[in-house]
């Protein structure tokens, strides 16, 4: 009998082997990326020290940064099903560092609020191209471990990102946008060098392929995915469920600082969820991968809605048991419904899927700072994990419902 150490080693073998050498250019990128992750998740606090902003009016500028990732993120989608998803990784990693950069000269609220909206827009123009172009590294019955691989890489440099970023904005909140700029930089230099000449031809609207084990409706989907209502579905569980997931690291930056716990433990408290998510979402995809993906999603939607009430017991370990728990519920929701977007969408038109799909993470990050620095300004804490409770579980009984054999008429329509 084999020891209980070579199943393990034999089971992250299977979990991370067979894919092309392409997929793993292109997830180094996204891992360098992240790596500089710092800007986002201390803005908050960065807004109270640097301006004196209130929770309410810190959740405003962070929303409004929200509203520039969502104009970047339909942007990103446009441009990748034209430019090509490395072209506009490249164009968008670029752009990014340098206005991180210029946001250094940007030391009164006159000219930082503006710059936080357009820092938006060329932060998320970047996702739509990064899971376009992993969707299409792979071959389709590989597509699925092929995405969990660039959320390992996204997740590995966001363990790496916030946390570094705790202890340099004790020392000068500066260091944040030097660095995350250097590290968006470096990610567009590393795809111009080793993918530039990478050009994959875009299918003909009817080469949509059959994946073994795909959701029922694959291919299906339409030209305009808001046109589809099977994903705008879809697209409305998952912003409840991302409304409850961003408090943590919106919000609960300010809340944690309030509680009396230092940036470096702040830090902390953020990488634990990545590094979860680093350690454990392959072998859990590829455990699943003979599973539904819609009721396992509604699975961990539910997990991460109640994760959150974790947070109403005090002290630094229920802080972390909380941050556990959340990731866990991740670990089944958001792998399993960026395959299920992407075996749905019609190969010609996947970024514009992608693109849409991420239309509702920045959407969440317009929403999710605004109501929970208001929630916590005007009901405190307690109200702000209940209600990230009920958001969760009630985006999970969409994903539910949308599971069931009445969904596949959704899926055609």
């Amino acid at each position: 009998m084999a020891s209980p150490l070579r199943a393990l080693t034999q089971l992250y073998r299977e979990a991370f082997g067979g894919l092309p050498a392409r997929t793993w250019l292109l997830c180094t990128a996204a891992f360098l990326n992240r790596c500089g992750s710092m800007v986002v998740p201390f803005l908050g606090p960065y807004l109270k020290d640097g301006f004196a902003y209130t929770p309410s009016q810190a959740g405003l500028v962070v929303g409004l940064y929200g509203i520039g990732a969502f104009l970047g993120s339909w942007l990103g989608g446009w441009l990748t099903d034209r430019l090509g998803a490395v072209r506009l990784q490249v164009l968008a990693l670029a752009s990014a560092a340098l206005w991180m950069w210029l946001m250094l000269l940007c030391t009164e609220p006159w000219s930082f609020v503006p710059a936080v909206f357009v820092l938006g827009v060329c932060n998320d123009a970047f996702r739509p191209g990064s899971n376009t172009a992993a969707a299409q590294s792979a071959p389709p019955e590989l597509r699925r471990k092929a995405l969990s691989l660039n959320r390992f890489a996204l997740n590995l440099g966001w363990a790496v990102g916030p946390t570094l970023g705790g202890y340099l904005v004790a020392r000068d909140f500066r260091w944040m946008f030097v660095v995350d700029g250097a590290t968006c930089g470096l990610a567009a230099l590393w795809l111009w060098w080793r993918l530039g000449d990478w050009r994959p031809a875009a299918p003909r609207p009817a080469a949509a392929t059959p994946v073994a084990g795909a959701a029922i409706g694959q291919g299906q989907g339409h030209e305009r995915p808001f046109a589809d209502r099977h994903f705008v579905l879809l697209m409305g569980a998952n912003l409840l469920v991302l409304l409850a997931f961003m408090q943590y690291f919106t919000t609960g930056t300010r809340v944690f600082v309030d509680q009396g716990y230092t940036p470096q433990q702040v830090g902390w408290f953020l990488a634990v969820n990545p590094i979860l998510i680093t350690l454990l979402e392959m072998p859990v995809v590829h455990g699943l991968r003979g599973r539904r993906a819609l009721p396992v999603v509604a699975l961990g939607s539910l997990v991460v809605g109640l994760g959150h009430l974790g947070l109403l017991f005090g002290g630094a370990t229920a802080v972390v048991l909380a941050m556990v728990v959340v990731a866990l519920g991740e670990l089944l929701q958001m792998p399993l419904l960026g395959a299920h977007v992407n075996d749905h969408a019609p190969d010609h038109a996947r970024g514009a899927y992608n693109g849409a799909y991420g239309m509702t993470f920045t959407l969440a990050l317009v929403l999710a700072p605004v109501l929970g620095g208001v929630v916590y300004d005007t009901c405190g804490a307690t109200m702000l994990w209940w209600g990230c409770a009920l958001s969760g579980a009630l985006g999970a009984l969409g994903f539910w419902r949308l599971s069931g054999p009445g969904a596949a008429a959704a899926r055609q329509h």
